[in-house]
């Protein structure tokens, strides 16, 4: 794959993306009056209205939130003073009424830190610095989320939740033109929903923090749309310069010239289904250390983002094996073949005839002696599907980074033998840029699979770790 790298001056005009989320307070305006020459104590002639809510893609502390007011020119003017999430993404402003649609921008500087939710670590901005899952590490300065907020009346607290997803339905929103407001927005939010597999209302729904435990009554829509906000973070190796911010901007940039995302990758920018992607590797290696009742629910999340958009068919079978941790090289997972049907068993008899009542009977027949049984019909040979997915790798094996453009192809290896350089089988990926492959036709039995990279040089990888999937009746 060739990555994506924008002008200077585009970089610029997508300053307002991202996350955004932070803890502060906000004051009312007073005016004072005086009658029959003494004063009366102050009162309040401009109402506030309080708006908190979340930021995460990865959880945002100290991020800048900053509110803007839609005025009916569709120009927009600053409310308040800025406010800043505290440790866990929360935000709380205060705010003066008199606006319906108010925009919320989180913006970063050197103190704003983000929480690694990429299950393969995360790299400081400028590739200064590394942290694993679940800590945090500096974003850059140019960090942007958005969203939009309606002020109408029918909540006592407005929440305004900053992820990536409500960064795009706002592009999408402003780019289509902000005149028919809330609505306007709301369709915008059901356009990415679509494009990236969610359910309908998900972008809107509370951020859930996937680098912490998770509720074992989370609901699917819900770890969906978590999953899908914390795969940029999967992508953000492609733009070392720019980080988790230039995966934002790639789309943005589709939303803006296009008004649609991409299903796949075109004219060097990222399509939803890399993000799908990688939100279901992070779905599966996430299942391996959860408790079952929360793993089947992940693996569930995992094959309906990995399936076609269009798929409603929810099949809960978990993978015998999370996805494997590599040399450094590949990570190989091996999806969970279905199963061969049961033969069906013909239960149905036909009833014994009633003797006949004549007063002479026939004498009964001498049995044959020459029986031949026909043999039980053998059963069905079992074949299954296995659908292998894996990293694709970040270094060298002497230690020199590697960017996915320098990928030609990968060698896949399979067989009943659990060694790699026993396997019978072997295909040959030519995509360098994919990382999924389908291998029909797997007779019953355990099944083992490895991989290897092969860069434009020719140069080949170690075998990855082996993964194993049994195909059963």
């Amino acid at each position: 794959m060739v990555v994506a790298r924008f002008p200077t001056v585009l970089l610029i005009a997508f300053l307002s993306l991202m996350l955004s989320a932070c803890g502060g307070s906000g004051g009312e305006t007073s005016s004072s009056s005086s009658g029959s020459g003494s004063a009366t104590e102050a009162e309040a002639d401009v109402s506030t209205v309080n708006i908190s809510g979340y930021a995460v893609k990865g959880v945002i502390s100290e991020g800048i939130i900053t509110a803007w007011g839609l005025e009916p020119d569709g120009s927009l003017v600053q409310l308040g003073e800025s406010v800043r999430t505290n440790e866990s993404g929360f935000y709380d402003l205060a705010l003066p009424a008199g606006h319906d649609l108010i925009k919320l921008q989180l913006s970063s500087d050197g103190n704003t830190r983000m929480r690694c939710d990429a299950v393969d670590g995360c790299q400081d901005y400028g590739g200064t610095g590394t942290a694993d899952f679940g800590e945090d590490f500096w974003p850059g300065p140019s960090l942007r989320l958005e969203t939009m907020v309606a002020l109408n009346g029918d909540t006592a607290q407005p929440r305004g939740h900053l992820t990536p997803l409500t960064t795009l339905s706002t592009t999408l929103f402003e780019r289509v033109g902000a005149s028919d407001g809330w609505a306007g927005f709301q369709q915008a939010q059901r356009q990415v929903e679509t494009r990236f597999g969610l359910q309908a209302g998900a972008v809107g729904f509370t951020p859930v923090d996937i680098t912490r435990e998770l509720p074992a009554e989370l609901a699917l829509a819900d770890l969906e749309a978590a999953l899908v906000n914390s795969a940029f973070l999967g992508l953000a190796e492609q733009f070392p310069i720019e980080g988790v911010q230039g995966v934002i901007d790639a789309y943005r940039e589709q939303l803006l010239s296009a008004g649609v995302i991409n299903d796949e990758d075109a004219n060097d920018l990222p399509g939803s289904d890399r993000i799908r992607e990688h939100a279901a590797v992070h779905a599966y290696t996430l299942a391996d250390s959860e408790v079952p009742a929360t793993a089947d629910t992940l693996v569930l999340a995992a094959e309906r983002l990995f399936g076609p958009l269009d798929d409603t068919d929810n099949n809960n079978a978990e993978p015998d094996q999370a996805p494997v941790a590599g040399t450094g090289d590949n990570n190989l997972t091996a999806e969970a073949p279905d199963s061969a049907p049961e033969p069906e068993q013909d239960v149905s008899q036909e009833p014994a005839p009633e003797p006949e009542q004549d007063v002479v009977q026939e004498p009964a027949p001498e049995p044959e002696q020459d029986v031949v049984q026909e043999p039980a019909p053998e059963p069905e040979p079992v074949t299954a599907t296995a659908t292998l997915t894996w990293h694709a790798p970040l270094n060298r094996e002497d230690g020199t980074s590697m960017a996915m453009g320098e990928i030609d192809q990968y060698i896949v290896r399979y067989g009943t033998q659990s060694d790699a350089e026993e396997m019978t089988n072997e295909i040959i990926v030519e995509d360098g840029q994919t990382m999924t492959y389908e291998l029909p036709e797997l007779g019953e039995g355990t099944w083992y699979f490895a991989m290897r990279t092969v860069d434009q040089n020719g140069l080949q990888s170690a075998w990855s770790e082996v993964a194993n999937k049994t195909v059963t009746r």
